[in-house]
């Protein structure tokens, strides 16, 4: 099956997505590219993608970030990481995100309905969730994340498209972004249950 590609070009303010189909299987999307299964072999050799690790992790390590623009040609994201087990020799990416910097809450929502609306035109998906809740990073519960979660299979699945306002307090001093991430089940499951424990 073909896969979907999702191309995010930043004109004033502006989103937009190509789609050559409609898909409902979390692999038949792309970002900048890489879709979820694909081995990080295909785009670097062992020795690039070892020093593509992040120095963010996750309290539980049980999956490892990497530094994906450092293995393919980013345009369109002010970052863009995957996540593979650790210790997978095959290097499996189980998620794919990208992320755009901004200041204000009300650019970051007007961008997230507008690529809400072209993602639900391209998608055969299950059910979605409008979401609202502090951001783990930040212990003073200040930090608020507004999302969609599109759920491309029935519950009990996790597998699901983010996209999410990071909306961080000046004093935290991390980036504010806007991400679309897209979520192996597997992952999903972690990051919901054990990524911070």
């Amino acid at each position: 099956m073909k896969k979907i590609l999702f191309i995010i070009q930043i004109i004033f303010l502006s989103v937009s997505f190509q789609a050559i189909i409609k898909a409902d299987d979390i692999r038949d999307f792309e970002i900048e590219g890489m879709s979820i299964g694909d081995s990080l072999l295909k785009f670097a050799n062992e020795e690039k993608i070892r020093l593509s690790i992040s120095n963010q992790k996750y309290p539980n390590d049980k999956f490892t970030i990497y530094e994906a623009d450092q293995l393919v040609l980013n345009k369109k994201y002010d970052y863009l990481t995957v996540t593979t087990k650790k210790n997978d020799t095959k290097y499996a990416i189980t998620s794919i995100s990208g992320s755009i910097n901004y200041h204000e809450l009300d650019d970051c929502l007007k961008k997230k309905i507008s690529i809400q609306n072209e993602i639900e035109k391209i998608i055969n998906f299950n059910e979605k969730e409008e979401v609202e809740y502090p951001a783990k990073r930040d212990k003073t519960g200040n930090s608020i994340i507004y999302g969609i979660q599109y759920y491309l299979k029935p519950p009990p699945s996790n597998e699901a498209i983010l996209i999410n306002c990071y909306h961080y307090t000046e004093e935290l001093g991390v980036n504010r972004n806007l991400t679309i991430s897209v979520n192996k089940e597997e992952f999903s499951y972690f990051l919901i249950n054990e990524a911070y424990k």
